[in-house]
């Protein structure tokens, strides 16, 4: 009889351990080492190029949008990857390449570094960027469902900006305008601007995250004057323990100025856009 009682006592307990760690929620882990995201957006982008000459003779902007026709919403691909070197120690590593290029007959007259592509003539434009983001976080706060932490990092730019037109063009120092088939013009800027910001990572539930980041930064460097604004909310969901999707909403704001021997380059660069992204884990 007593061996009855006691095989029931540990069956209630045994039942109620099972209930207790069954009702009470998995400790989450935001611990992986490696994480590969691949992703793809629609953003709204304005996008100006000025030139100006250091004695004041020259000063043009060039918008892209609105002057040489490219389309003002931008599809494109990133892909991003994380290594955790560390518990508290992350590297951040995106590439994203994109191409815009349009083709129009102008309506109006077009100064190009005091060249003159007059209206009506055809002009075709290219615009060939690729950015490196390199960032580093340090987890100053660290729990198994939340981090926050402080970031440091290179946004690295290069664009290149083609234009080639026909028609009547009027070179600069010049009282006569020409017919011209190959007239050619370009606009390279490169630009290593440092970032410093915060982000914090909190887990819902293991299966459902959210990541919300904020970095800025104004600085001269050598012949190079940057200035940049970018603010990123996003929730991943992964429907396994390594793969997962998530959606995301960035504002990004740039304004480079590159000091040249003769002309100082202003690139000014904005977007808002929607993502979405397949995420690797491990």
């Amino acid at each position: 009889m007593s061996v009855t009682v006691i095989s029931m006592r540990n069956l209630r307990l045994f039942i109620f351990l099972y209930i207790c760690i069954a009702t009470t929620p998995v400790l989450a882990d935001l611990d992986e080492t490696y994480k590969l995201t691949v992703g793809a957006s629609v953003s709204d982008y304005d996008t100006k190029v000025r030139i100006n000459s250091r004695d004041d003779s020259i000063d043009n902007e060039i918008d892209l949008e609105d002057v040489l026709g490219f389309d003002s919403e931008v599809r494109l691909g990133w892909l991003k990857g994380t290594w955790r070197l560390a518990d508290r120690h992350r590297l951040n590593l995106l590439f994203l390449p994109f191409r815009r290029s349009s083709e129009k007959t102008t309506t109006r007259d077009i100064d190009i570094g005091g060249n003159i592509i007059s209206s009506g003539a055809s002009i075709g434009a290219s615009a060939k960027t690729n950015v490196f983001d390199i960032e580093y976080d340090y987890s100053f706060y660290k729990r198994p469902d939340i981090e926050l932490a402080i970031t440091a990092g290179f946004y690295w730019m290069n664009i290149l900006t083609e234009i080639t037109a026909a028609g009547q063009v009027t070179i600069n120092g010049s009282d006569q305008s020409e017919f011209r088939r190959d007239y050619q013009a370009n606009q390279r800027i490169i630009a290593p601007l440092p970032l410093l910001g915060l982000s914090v990572d909190y887990e819902i539930v293991p299966q459902w995250r959210v990541r919300a980041a904020a970095r800025y930064f104004d600085i001269t460097v050598n012949d190079v004057e940057g200035r940049i604004l970018s603010l990123n909310l996003e929730t991943e969901y992964y429907f396994t323990k390594h793969v997962g999707a998530g959606a995301s909403i960035t504002s990004f704001d740039l304004t480079v100025r590159q000091d040249g021997v003769v002309f100082f380059n202003t690139l000014t660069y904005q977007y808002n856009g929607l993502q979405a992204f397949l995420v690797l884990k491990y």
